[in-house]
């Protein structure tokens, strides 16, 4: 019986986890190639750029918001005035300002020309391993027109990095592409055959050598060992500045 129910359960959380997986793409909300034309994701901020009679207009005051720097709210959306709150994420400018036209079309008599802008821009690849700079980074201060060897050269890598197999990984739910890449031999010979443009959500691996392999073995196998020492000399600090504070001792530096 017992065996049942936690069949049946395991089911049921599995049939759940399926349903929020998904089929394709990041698992982001906003799809795109920013490289190519940017699009509205979250943690953006988007901002209208409007001549300066538009919202004079006493009809149309409430038009100088759309001239303020607005961030996309958790759900994805902004709040355009006298429409409310309009859903904008995947976006790329031109069809921002297209849709805010539209939406704006009905409440004025006269056409309201502005033009979006994509600010605060929240991009991102990642980077793992032997790299000097770990996790999230930021697309926007890397440049566009962004390539492999840039990338890597701007994150750096440790002593431990084997240049000669760094991944480059665009991530899909369906396909994804993993590519091999001999930095190494970029560097010295030239070749720029594999440097391939990077595209947000990318990720780079750079793996350790064999000796570098050997050595976060060794480091993690004796990091318990290290903390333990730290807090026996933690200890003995605290224990020699309470003797020095009152008076049973005046030896100021610990020995160890």
């Amino acid at each position: 019986m017992i065996c049942l129910l936690w069949t049946a359960c395991g089911g049921y959380e599995e049939k759940r986890v399926r349903e929020l997986m998904h089929e394709k793409g990041f698992g982001t909300r906003a799809e795109g190639d920013a490289t190519v034309e940017n699009y509205v994701s979250g943690g953006d901020a988007v901002q209208f750029l409007l001549p300066p009679q538009t919202y004079q207009d006493p009809a149309a005051a409430q038009l100088y918001m759309l001239s303020l720097p607005q961030r996309v709210s958790i759900d994805g959306k902004i709040l355009v005035p006298y429409v409310g709150p309009v859903l904008v994420l995947g976006k790329t400018e031109a069809q921002l300002g297209a849709l805010v036209k539209g939406l704006l079309r009905p409440v004025f008599p006269f056409e309201i020309n502005l033009q979006a802008r994509i600010m605060l821009d929240s991009k991102n690849i990642y980077a793992f391993g032997e790299t000097a700079r770990k996790g999230v980074i930021p697309l926007l201060p890397l440049g566009g027109d962004l390539t492999f060897l840039r990338a890597v050269s701007t994150i750096g890598w440790t002593s431990l990095a084997n240049l000669g197999r760094v991944y480059l990984i665009r991530p899909d739910a369906e396909h994804p592409l993993v590519m091999e890449i001999n930095l190494h031999e970029m560097i010295i010979t030239g070749r720029t055959a594999r440097n391939f443009r990077i595209r947000e959500n990318d990720i780079i691996y750079i793996p350790p050598t064999f000796l570098g392999l050997i050595a976060r073995i060794l480091e993690r196998a004796l990091a318990p060992v290290a903390l333990a020492v730290q807090a026996m000399i933690g200890v003995a600090q605290i224990q020699n500045a309470y003797q020095v504070a009152t008076g049973q001792s005046s030896n100021l530096y610990f020995r160890f």
